[in-house]
């Protein structure tokens, strides 16, 4: 397929893709084929694993996007999560043909959807365990917890209230405890996680990885020298998931910038064109890497981020502190004041603002389709509050407070932007760096 056809099928998708959707007017994350949800169940049934207990996963790829189709990998699956690398940065640098290795990346990439939230706890989580967050639960950074009835921090595993770390971990703390779904390494799948050297042990890190063998990098040239180690096993994993994170990072920081981006994703480029070009030319051609990312991002004002508890006509309403994310908030009215507490949402935020029961996001998928966490409904909570760019909702986070005002990037919404994020995926080899005249690897 030539570049142009190429690029002409995905600002087609894309465009199907970021499409509103009734009954609310929104984009919907595509569950049933073309989400961050649907990779770990193409490469669960091509390693022929079936799950016969436990919730089900989500559907597979559709088949334009699913190398295997069913039919067993030749050699070891690579899954690289880039947080933050959202699809429209990631075309406007693979897009060009001046560089040829990001043109490489680009002639192998799709436009898919993360899911909803639009965020890191429900992207990986949902990348890990291959079901929808409404199925999974973990649908926010902030959310309420019933069973341990407080609103907590995912990431930090702590009351989202105070400065602590790692609170809810205590001795008989199972990732089961806010996860409904265990990891695909839980549940029958051999695998390594490639990650953080500081997040080895996390509760987070537990509920994405735990039952795989852990390895912590602790920078780039480190995260390249491992994967290349692993890779060269004389029997590797069938499964390596690897995790980026400084993407991300700059973008909250100085803001989603195309040229902030284009730096990021041609060092990443790099590192993982080390990593091929380190290997034999069996393990080139029989290990499938797959790119992806859980979320894009947008920009934010500082000074339009919101505090509703320092908003008595709203704060009074609550009936526990504000969940969720930054761009898309969670309400829990008071008994009987919910209608009050829309009436006040909608008087003091920007009238930009979608403010949708509960009960009608949930209904039209915003969290993906059912069997949905038996405690879904009440981690949510009654109203959520979608917030026009570069407006922000904040609560009363002790630890950052002082400085998560200052970021400039953030996301969790549903904005194109946030939503759609890319797929790449070829053997090992495509992912060399191109001579000079010679055009992106043939073989795909």
């Amino acid at each position: 397929m030539g570049a142009d056809t190429v690029w002409e099928r995905n600002d087609a998708q894309v465009r199907a893709l970021s499409a509103p959707v009734a009954p609310l007017g929104l984009p919907r994350p595509a569950y049933d084929g073309r989400s961050i949800s649907n990779l770990l169940p193409s490469i669960v049934r091509a390693l022929g694993i079936e799950f016969r207990t436990g919730p089900p996963l989500a559907p597979p790829l559709s088949t334009d996007l699913d190398p295997f189709d069913g039919t067993p990998p030749e050699g070891p699956v690579v899954v690289l999560q880039v947080d933050g690398c959202g699809w429209y940065p990631f075309a406007g640098w693979a897009r060009p043909p001046h560089d040829l290795l990001a043109h490489a990346w680009g002639e192998m990439a799709h436009p898919i959807t993360s899911v909803f939230p639009t965020t890191t706890v429900s992207g990986l989580t949902s990348l890990s365990s291959g079901v929808p967050p409404g199925r999974h639960g973990l649908v926010g950074p902030i959310q309420y917890l019933p069973r341990f009835d407080l609103t907590a921090d995912i990431l930090r595993m702590s009351r989202s209230d105070r400065p602590g770390l790692e609170e809810l971990v205590g001795p008989g703390w199972s990732p089961s405890d806010v996860s409904g779904v265990a990891p695909v390494f839980r549940r029958g799948v051999r695998g390594l996680a490639l990650s953080r050297r500081h997040f080895e042990g996390t509760g987070f890190n537990r509920v994405l990885y735990d039952g795989a063998e852990f390895v912590g990098y602790t920078t780039a040239s480190d995260l390249a020298h491992l994967l290349g180690e692993i890779l060269r096993r004389p029997q590797p994993p069938p499964l390596v998931m690897v995790y980026w994170d400084e993407l991300d990072t700059v973008q909250h920081l100085r803001g989603p910038s195309a040229r902030s981006f284009e730096f990021e994703a041609t060092r990443l480029a790099h590192l993982v064109a080390h990593v091929a070009e380190g290997a034999d030319a069996e393990r080139q051609r029989t290990t499938r890497v797959f790119v992806t990312a859980d979320h894009g991002q947008v920009p934010v004002d500082p000074a339009r981020q919101i505090r509703v508890d320092r908003l008595p006509e709203i704060a009074n309403e609550m009936a526990r502190p504000l969940a969720g994310d930054r761009r898309a908030g969670y309400f829990t009215a008071r008994w009987g004041r919910r209608d009050a507490l829309e009436a006040a949402l909608r008087s003091h935020l920007p009238p930009e603002t979608r403010i949708l029961h509960m009960s009608d996001a949930l209904s039209a998928g915003l969290f993906g389709p059912p069997p949905y966490h038996p405690e879904l409904v009440e981690r949510l909570g009654d109203l959520l509050v979608l917030v026009p760019i570069p407006y922000g909702l904040l609560s009363p986070r002790l630890r950052v407070e002082s400085r998560t005002p200052d970021f400039l990037g953030s996301h969790s919404g549903l904005e194109p932007e946030e939503l759609l994020v890319p797929l790449v995926t070829g053997p090992l080899g495509a992912f060399r760096r191109p001579e000079r005249g010679s055009g992106p690897p043939a073989e795909r």
